[in-house]
Formats: C-alpha cells, sequence, structure tokens
C-alpha cells in the first residue's frame, strides 16, 4: 500500500491519492490517532501532505512568528513612510 519513490528529512509517508481513496478511513484514523504523516503524491509527483492538526497549528504559530518578525525589522528599516491608502494605490487595491 505504501510507495517510497519520495524522499523527505521528516517522516512522512509517501502514499499516491488512488492508495489514498481506497484507504481514506484508515488514513484519516492513523493520522489523527497516531499522528502519522503523508505526502499524497499523483503519477509520483507529489501534490499534498495530510498531516495531524496539531501539526497544522504549529505551522500557523511559526507562520505568526516570521510575520511578526517581518513586520518588526520593516520597523527597522528606514525611508519614506506612506499611507495605507497609498499603499494600496501603489500594489493596485482599491481604496474605499
Amino acid at each position: 500500500m505504501i510507495c517510497n519513490t519520495l524522499e523527505y528529512p521528516f517522516d512522512f509517508v509517501n502514499l499516491s491519492t488512488i492508495e489514498f481513496q481506497q484507504h481514506f478511513a484508515e488514513w484519516i484514523a492513523r493520522t489523527s490517532g497516531q499522528k502519522e504523516r503523508a505526502i499524497l503524491t499523483d503519477n509520483g509527483q507529489p501534490i499534498a501532505a495530510l498531516i495531524p492538526l496539531e501539526d497544522l497549528r504549529w505551522l500557523q504559530q511559526l507562520e505568526d512568528r516570521f510575520d511578526y518578525q517581518e513586520g518588526i525589522e520593516a520597523l527597522d528599516e528606514s525611508g519614506e513612510n506612506i499611507s495605507l491608502e497609498e499603499l494600496k494605490r501603489e500594489v493596485g487595491w482599491e481604496v474605499k
């Protein structure tokens, strides 16, 4: 049932989408209960990841920390300050 065509530095199982569809309930149980992770492949190409919800929460917290750090670094940069409305015009967002 498990195909091992791809390698990752983490403990992931490579799983074709067909195998995933055939064993959907089993993989949901393995992911939620046993915290198993899988890379879903289509024609041997990775297309998605199946991860426990705790991993997703951790990734979101990590992304928030990176965003916060980038914001702090941006505040430390010297340069001209512009208004939010001007920034929206520059990037093509409508100002209402």
